[in-house]
């Protein structure tokens, strides 16, 4: 088997530009606060780069299907069925692991660009895209023969059925969310490959 090597970006970590590669870093993170920087451990460049801002969207979009599965779809989990079980364990896991690596990139650069040179972020933004993209369009199917004749029976009657345009919302989310993984992907991919 072949000896595996990792490249290290110049500027990552403790890069050698001029033997002040990693003191630069340092002064240029955390927050400045007049003549003094605090959260210094906190590396809140990658918060403005598209891969932040990708992970940001990706967690931001993953929480509000979240939170309108578990406050409008629990009553209706019975009628949706195992749709609403396979976005919500597909959301749950996504929403985990992306927060993780968000973290852990937020802490530090050097991760950040030793899980991008890995095979890991491709995969796992290939397999989230096919998760959220086949999670929603079983949950739109199951939303629109199950619970849009419901709705109509209330809207009719004059009751009220918040479960339908809340999952209705989930489904539409979880495709956006799903679009922004395979770009994530698609972007990893590229770095992977040296494009960058």
């Amino acid at each position: 088997m072949p000896p595996t090597v990792i490249r290290m970006p110049n500027g990552a970590g403790n890069g050698t530009r001029g033997g002040l590669g990693h003191l630069n870093q340092q002064q240029n993170r955390g927050i400045r606060i007049g003549c003094c920087r605090v959260c210094t451990c906190i590396n809140l460049e990658f918060f403005m780069s598209k891969n932040g801002i990708l992970k940001i969207f990706e967690i931001i979009l993953g929480s509000f299907c979240q939170t309108l599965l578990i406050q409008f779809g629990m009553d209706a989990a019975k009628d949706i069925g195992e749709a609403f079980h396979g976005f919500l364990t597909t959301v749950s896991a996504c929403l985990t692991t992306t927060t993780i690596l968000l973290l852990c990139y937020a802490i530090s650069a050097r991760t950040f660009h030793l899980v991008r040179q890995s095979i890991f972020e491709v995969m796992y933004n290939g397999i989230s895209c096919f998760l959220y993209l086949s999670a929603a369009s079983y949950m739109g199917f199951a939303v629109n023969v199950w619970l849009y004749p419901k709705f109509l029976l209330f809207k009719n009657t004059g009751g009220i059925h918040s479960a339908y345009p809340a999952m209705t919302a989930v489904y539409y989310m979880g495709t956006i969310v799903g679009i922004v993984y395979g770009l994530d992907a698609f972007v990893a991919y590229r770095y992977l490959k040296g494009f960058t």
